[in-house]
């Protein structure tokens, strides 16, 4: 496919719905996405209506205009594989906690002296250094903590707080994912280096807030 990222390859290790979101748009724009999935597959393949089995409607949406390969990275020679897929791409994307990414060798410590002109783009549910890095984050925790939720309930008119209807918090923060590379992309054109950025979802909700 052609489009703006035509030539930017990039290595998706990321699953559910934000990190999915930010790699279609890239995909969608003419990079070339490389989606890697445990044997298990991405959970959102068995979510909502599908024709097969493993190929739901949903997962079909957000990973569009991907390729796939399955590696199970509890095992040394997929995460061999895996480094050797990296140093191929221009971006590399995962929605790891950063604990976990470092017990695999792939946060940025270890992948920036290796790989200088990569792009290391990571998401999870808060703010690196903060009190709640590692802690689990899903949609509707990030609704209810960004107050989110709260606001929603008072302008329906409801008790208490209420939910958005769909997966906004995931879906909002896997666009800023997806603008946050292209910007790194064009610094690394100006000055040929790569970085590392992290999206987090929590601090990234908050910025929405009508009262801030």
């Amino acid at each position: 496919m052609s489009g703006p990222l035509e030539g930017v390859r990039v290595i998706d290790l990321t699953g559910t719905v934000l990190g999915p979101m930010g790699t279609q748009i890239l995909g969608d724009a003419g990079a070339d996405v490389i989606k890697i999935e445990a044997p298990g597959g991405d959970p959102v393949r068995y979510v909502g209506p599908r024709v097969s089995p493993d190929m739901g409607a949903y997962f079909l949406n957000l990973n569009r205009n991907k390729r796939s390969v399955v590696l199970d990275l509890k095992r040394k020679p997929a995460r061999a594989a895996l480094l050797r897929l990296i140093g191929t791409a221009d971006v590399f994307v995962h929605n790891m906690r950063p604990a976990a990414a470092a017990r695999l060798g792939l946060d940025h410590a270890t992948l920036g002296p290796q790989f200088p002109r990569l792009i290391h783009a990571s998401a999870s549910g808060f703010r690196r250094g903060s009190a709640l890095a590692d802690a689990p984050a899903y949609d509707d925790i990030i609704q209810g903590m960004s107050g989110l939720a709260s606001l929603n309930g008072a302008a329906a008119g409801t008790e208490g707080p209420r939910y958005v209807p769909t997966v906004m918090a995931d879906k909002i923060t896997g666009h800023v994912l997806a603008s946050s590379v292209a910007m790194a992309l064009y610094h690394r054109e100006k000055s040929g280096r790569g970085q590392a950025l992290h999206v987090p979802m929590l601090e990234t909700m908050l910025s929405l807030d009508r009262k801030s």
